[in-house]
């Protein structure tokens, strides 16, 4: 755990790449200081990083990073659903089966799913077994689904009170156009409307063609904010 002025933040390796820190910034209603930045930068590289990644932080934080010396590394699209209920509602008795046909993701088939997020993402951003294990943490409650026999695709959605979040959706490249992409959403929704969450968020790369038509597909708009992440060299 990274300290600073007003804030703390939770610093990981960076999945298969032992050389890259990652801040973890979950709450972004306050950020870390320049200060902060500087002298957490300098602590790491004395810890033998690098490089220094983030999470993906909102647009706001775009002066502070880059007065920082950090630049952007990936921009991101950010969607909402604000009816899951009405999306289960309207979904049909086949998308419906396909989605109940979905199973638990057990801890030990993270592994597993680690090498459907690396056959799906690549390098560097697909997900080892420790950060698909913090993903699951992220949220208060979160509900990890796999589909295939054996596992070719996943998902993890997280919800804290009223808001959700479809944290990561993977699918083996081989295992496309399926329908288990399709399956998982609409499983993340319904598990929502369960629990009376009235808003969704998803994020995914802005030249994602196909995630964002499964998305918008099912009711997801994108919003005018955008994420963004950034990284610094550290040596």
């Amino acid at each position: 755990m990274l300290l600073g002025d007003e804030v703390s933040c939770r610093v990981q390796q960076w999945s298969f790449q032992a050389e890259t820190a990652q801040l973890v910034m979950y709450q972004q209603r306050r950020l870390p200081s320049g200060d902060d930045l500087q002298r957490w930068a300098h602590e790491l590289a004395e810890l033998g990083y690098t490089r220094l990644r983030t999470s993906a932080v909102t647009g706001h934080a775009a002066t502070r990073m880059e007065s920082a010396g950090f630049t952007v590394l990936q921009e991101l699209l950010l969607l909402e659903h604000t009816a899951p209920r009405d999306a289960v509602a309207t979904a049909g008795s086949a998308a419906r089966r396909r989605a109940e046909a979905t199973r638990r993701l057990l801890v030990h088939e993270h592994r597993r799913a680690s090498m459907v997020d690396t056959a799906a993402f690549g390098q560097p951003w697909s997900l080892d077994e420790v950060a698909i294990h913090d993903v699951c943490s992220a949220t208060p409650r979160h509900r990890a689904r796999g589909g295939g026999d054996p596992l070719a695709a996943y998902a993890i959605t997280g919800r804290d009170g009223r808001q959700g979040f479809l944290q990561r959706l993977a699918v083996h490249p081989d295992a496309q156009r399926r329908g288990l992409g399709a399956a998982l959403v609409l499983d993340a929704l319904r598990w929502s409307a369960r629990w009376r969450v009235e808003r969704v968020l998803v994020n995914t790369p802005t030249d994602n063609v196909a995630a964002l038509a499964l998305y918008e597909g099912f009711g997801f708009r994108r919003l005018p904010d955008r994420l963004r992440v950034y990284e610094r060299e550290l040596r």
